[in-house]
């Protein structure tokens, strides 16, 4: 075809200059040739077409979806655990050991021993000291030889403190020959000494067959023959 316009081209144009005309015909032959090329279609309008259809495709296919989809269910809020009290621990005990059982010899245990019941303490009556029977005066004008003897005494002891000499008492009844020239008195009973019948004795000494019981501050206990009697100091000037 080019071939063919080529030639007719080539012939207008020889035409044209024989005629003298002055027409160009270079312009027609262009829009000519234009016109004759195959006009390739437009993609562009195609492409945009099919990108706006997937477009609305896909966004209405997202709403059927989100019309379809399950609601989400809101989760109820779970109660915090009530924390539970300390229990408290109780210590366990050991165990107690379990009995042995005793040999077979010696099951056969004695028989139970009654308990001793203690005797009732015997009754010990009260020593009632026999009450001294008024003194008797003895007559002026015979004195006693053992009065004789008491006045005739030593004053005063070595080993007896200052003071320890008193009047003569007067002789208890049923001790008449025993005669009391003084009183040493302490607080403790191993150091107290009396002068009986002229002679220094302390407690649980044996003066004219009596036994020197307690040295008290006034009066001396004795006993006699399972009698027991008191010899009182009448000056009361004994020293301590």
């Amino acid at each position: 075809m080019s071939l063919i316009l080529d030639a007719l081209r080539k012939m207008e144009q020889e035409r044209r200059s024989r005629r003298g005309a002055d027409q160009d015909l270079r312009p027609e032959v262009l829009r000519y040739r234009l016109a004759a090329q195959p006009k390739e279609p437009r993609r562009y309008p195609v492409a945009v077409i099919g990108g706006v259809v997937l477009l609305l495709a896909g966004v209405g296919a997202g709403f059927l979806l989100k019309g379809h989809a399950p609601q989400p269910v809101a989760e109820a809020p779970v109660a915090a655990p009530t924390p539970q009290a300390p229990v408290a621990v109780v210590p366990v005990a050991p165990a107690a050991p379990a009995a042995v059982a005793p040999p077979v010899a010696a099951a056969t245990a004695a028989p139970p021993v009654p308990a001793p019941v203690p005797a009732a303490a015997p009754t010990v009556a009260p020593v009632v000291a026999a009450q001294a029977p008024a003194a008797v005066p003895q007559p002026v004008a015979q004195p006693s030889r053992k009065a004789s003897r008491a006045a005739a005494a030593p004053s005063a002891p070595a080993d007896l403190p200052q003071g320890a000499l008193h009047e003569p008492a007067a002789v208890a009844g049923g001790a008449q020959d025993i005669t009391i020239s003084g009183i040493a008195y302490q607080d403790e009973r191993r150091m107290r000494r009396a002068v009986l019948n002229g002679m220094l004795v302390g407690e649980g000494a044996e003066v004219g067959g009596a036994r020197v019981l307690e040295i008290k501050e006034t009066k001396v206990k004795l006993s006699r023959g399972g009698r027991v009697f008191e010899v009182p100091f009448s000056s009361g000037l004994q020293s301590r």
